[in-house]
């Protein structure tokens, strides 16, 4: 079904509005965009491939999380041990590089390694070579040094144990390519699209069938309310002939500026911070829920 809604949408971009798509915003489902290649919809021109850096992010987790499950000895309690404040941490640090760097691919990848080697640093060997220099790097050591206070300086944190460096610098090694990493310039996301999606199921649920054309007014309403407000909402019933009340236009005034008042608390650093936490508190939840698990399976085994 995507595949077939998105090539119509590019064959006839060009005769109902002569425009051409020049990128896809791909989630690294590959079928799509070759459905669009093998289409052909502007002949010679070719489309190119863009990634959404929220899906490209996600494969850094779900990668570390594949190797810890694995791997037998590199997760749980140690020091050094790949636990799940590390995964989402690094996760969190790989696509900030991405989004910081958007621009270059050499400074990119150089940042994602200085992410690396920064979590195997310790005060007997260093490695932050690919860290930012000066007072305002994020990298303690490196504002040490921007200091000269070196010598004084010392790693709060251990490093990585060197069987979790065998294990996840191989992970870092394939989500640094500079194929994928060329696809992540400009930092683009699918966020938009999903935000339309979530308003167009909130008016026509999923799990409720709808027939073609409640689909098509819904999607309509949610197109005018993602880029107008509900104001647009009484523009269309005016152009209709409709005559809007002065509580209709109260209501709609109330639920747009409650809309943007949730999207202002939505930016905010403690509302950022609680989702942080919340994203945290979920992970370590389903660890211990995997645990859990394979204690159970190991009993059962022997019942």
């Amino acid at each position: 079904m995507e595949i077939n809604a998105i090539t119509e949408m590019f064959s006839r971009s060009l005769n109902k509005y002569g425009v051409k798509y020049l990128t896809y915003i791909g989630d690294g489902d590959s079928k799509t965009f070759n459905g669009i290649v093998n289409a052909a919809p502007y002949g010679e021109s070719t489309v190119v491939k863009k990634e959404c850096v929220g899906h490209v992010e996600k494969r850094m987790g779900t990668r570390l999380r594949n190797a810890k499950k694995f791997n037998k000895g590199i997760g749980g309690k140690g020091t050094g041990k790949l636990t799940d404040k590390i995964i989402n941490d690094m996760t969190k640090y790989y696509g900030l590089t991405i989004r910081r760097h958007s621009n270059c691919v050499e400074e990119m990848q150089k940042a994602v390694w200085a992410t690396f080697y920064h979590k195997c640093s310790s005060d007997q060997n260093p490695q932050h070579q690919n860290c930012p220099k000066g007072n305002g790097s994020w990298c303690k050591y490196r504002q040490a040094e921007a200091k000269g206070e070196l010598s004084q300086f010392r790693h709060n944190k251990p490093p990585l144990a060197p069987q979790v460096q065998a294990v996840v610098k191989p992970v870092y090694e394939d989500l640094s390519r500079t194929d994928l990493l060329t696809r992540c310039v400009g930092a683009e996301t699918q966020n938009n699209n999903e935000s339309l999606n979530s308003l167009i199921w909130t008016i026509a649920p999923k799990h409720l069938h709808s027939g073609p054309k409640i689909i098509e007014i819904a999607t309509f309403l949610a197109a005018i309310i993602f880029n107008e407000g509900f104001e647009g909402i009484t523009k269309i019933l005016s152009t209709l002939g409709c005559s809007i009340g002065r509580i209709a236009n109260a209501y709609v005034q109330h639920r747009d500026e409650a809309r943007m008042a949730r999207s202002e608390r939505r930016l905010s650093n403690v509302a950022k911070e609680a989702r942080i936490a919340a994203r945290m508190e979920q992970a370590a939840l389903r660890g211990s829920l995997r645990v859990t698990v394979n204690i159970l399976a190991f009993f059962w085994d022997r019942i």
